[in-house]
């Protein structure tokens, strides 16, 4: 009987082996792990994008750090006070001048360009008795070149100018008291 109880527990034994076995082999399939790659590709773009940003000398600009900025003069004339951020640097028997100060920000990316060339115009003719300047350029429907080697990535200040006639409505000079919108396009071009 002992022999008999000896093969039993052998037998019990190698089983309970080859079920160790088979535990240890499903535990280490379970612990398997995979692998992948993604080969993804980048196409970067190169180019340039303009933005108004408000100047701490000039009007407050609407919608700054777009390129579709709005600066309001508030009420103008020939000797009265005007509105923060503007200012009046010539009067005379013909006509007066006020102005704001603006900032163009170029910015590029992926360019060998070193700088860019400013160019604006007006969408439409100046009203009767009103002409528009970017710095010393006085403006027209033709695109003309404000700045030839701006900097790129910078704030750079420029003056924007009504010059108003001082000349009566029906002699040549603008319509008083009506709000006038006038709409300036600017162009910036890489170098």
């Amino acid at each position: 009987m002992s022999t008999m109880l000896s093969k039993h527990k052998s037998i019990r034994n190698l089983a309970l082996t080859a079920l160790l076995l088979a535990a240890s082999s499903a535990i280490a399939a379970a612990q398997t792990t995979a692998t992948g790659v993604i080969n993804a590709t980048l196409i970067n773009k190169n180019g340039i994008a303009l933005q108004f940003d408000t100047d701490p000398a000039g009007v407050t600009l609407g919608a700054a750090s777009t390129s579709a900025a709005t600066a309001g003069f508030g009420t103008i004339s020939a000797f009265g006070p005007l509105s923060a951020g503007v200012t009046r640097p010539s009067v005379t028997a013909a006509n007066f001048t006020v102005r704001t100060i603006f900032d163009v920000q170029v910015i590029q990316g992926g360019l060998a360009s070193p700088s860019y060339t400013l160019s604006a115009n007006l969408a439409a003719a100046a009203p009767t008795g009103m002409s528009y300047k970017v710095d010393a350029v006085t403006l027209t429907t033709t695109a003309q070149t404000i700045q030839i080697n701006g900097a790129y990535n910078t704030d750079v200040a420029h003056n924007l100018d009504l010059v108003v006639s001082t000349a009566t409505q029906g002699a040549g000079g603008p319509v008083v008291n009506t709000p006038i919108t006038t709409t300036i396009n600017f162009t910036a071009t890489a170098n």
